[in-house]
């Protein structure tokens, strides 16, 4: 088995910047979920409800974060600019984080047609993860990093009415897989010379329902409906993929092969 993609989220909940290599830290993939936007209070947005997070990419560049959208705007947030802190929420968790200047929240607040702001952790997060108290936290929703298999995508799409992309999932690292959920009963993993461990499996939320060229929620619920249906924990959430932690520090490339330890 091997990694067939690499994904990272600089801004959560917006689009994916896909790279063919990553330096994996304690909190994750670099630049990964550093940056998020919120309502003017600190609380977190999500493409769960606003659909225009999807029209947003972000590219880290060594000063800051390019963030562009689909119309062809672009803005340029600073490291630099980000001076004052101010207390931010993820699902109930309260936190401090770095507001960016007015230029930057302003060109956002265009765009999603509210008075928003665009959060950056900050050299040192103030988020751990649970049960894993080493291991500092970005804005994801629970965990560092997310890994799913090509081999679960294909019974998922053999079970759906609609063609399903990757995609809509939103992993980190994508592998190409032997057997399908194989994963879900992994508890140690080595990709490349990082060593990871499971945390949690990924129950997936309505989010997974929205189009990736329309970024409209489908009428039907699907696949979630298809995975809630055939592919549920204990509790009946669906599930796809699973949560890593990682218990080292190192670089992971497209093409690594997977060593299952545990």
């Amino acid at each position: 088995m091997q990694v067939t993609e690499l994904n990272i989220y600089p801004i959560k909940s917006t689009q994916p910047t896909q790279v063919s290599q990553a330096f994996v830290e304690s909190k994750g993939l670099n630049f990964d979920r550093e940056f998020m936007i919120t309502e003017s209070d600190g609380k977190f947005i999500t493409a769960r409800k606003d659909l225009e997070l999807y029209r947003l990419t972000a590219f880290p560049i060594s000063t800051g974060l390019v963030i562009t959208h689909t119309s062809g705007q672009k803005c340029v947030a600073l490291y630099q600019d980000f001076l004052e802190e101010q207390s931010s929420e993820v699902w109930g968790t309260h936190f401090n984080s770095k507001v960016a200047d007015k230029r930057v929240n302003q060109w956002l607040s265009e765009i999603l047609g509210r008075e928003v702001q665009l959060r950056w952790l900050g050299n040192q997060s103030q988020r751990v993860v649970e049960n894993f108290a080493e291991n500092p936290l970005s804005f994801a929703d629970s965990n560092p990093v997310t890994l799913m298999s090509l081999k679960s995508l294909e019974q998922v799409q053999e079970w759906s009415p609609i063609p399903i992309e990757m995609a809509r999932f939103r992993p980190n690292i994508v592998i190409d897989g032997n057997i399908a959920f194989e994963e879900e009963s992994w508890e140690k993993i080595q990709i490349g010379d990082v060593l990871f461990t499971k945390s949690a499996l990924c129950t997936r939320c309505i989010l997974i329902t929205r189009d990736l060229n329309s970024f409209e929620l489908d009428p039907k619920a699907e696949p979630f409906r298809t995975l809630k249906q055939h592919h549920c924990d204990e509790k009946g959430k669906p599930v796809f993929g699973i949560h890593l932690v990682p218990q080292s520090s190192g670089v992971i490339r497209v093409g690594d092969k997977i060593t299952v330890k545990s």
